[in-house]
């Protein structure tokens, strides 16, 4: 007999398209400008053209809530255009302060 588990966020993530600042890859020093999907207090999902590797560490800064914080790439996957949708935990002690975000108009 299988059991199945459902795992439910901590926190939900608010669909939301704010400008953040991708830095580092790899151990290089690069800077990426995105464009979030969705953002909440501990992460945020992003559209990259770069591709980044699972558990590394980058800087992420969210401009609009004057908010850095070193993140772990939890996941990068390819889309069809040839472009990366990223997850990004925040390891920081500090939340992003959702709340405090406008989203902005592409």
């Amino acid at each position: 007999m299988t059991q199945s588990f459902v795992v439910k966020r901590a926190e939900d993530r608010v669909r939301m398209k704010v400008t953040a600042m991708l830095i580092g890859r790899h151990g290089l020093l690069g800077i990426e400008k995105v464009m979030t999907e969705n953002v909440s207090p501990r992460g945020t999902r992003v559209i990259s053209s770069t591709e980044w590797y699972p558990d590394d560490l980058i800087l992420v800064s969210v401009p609009g809530a004057h908010y850095t914080s070193t993140a772990r790439v939890a996941y990068c996957d390819k889309m069809s255009d040839g472009r990366f949708v990223t997850g990004l935990e925040f390891v920081a002690d500090e939340p992003l302060p959702v709340a405090a975000l406008t989203p902005e108009i592409p």
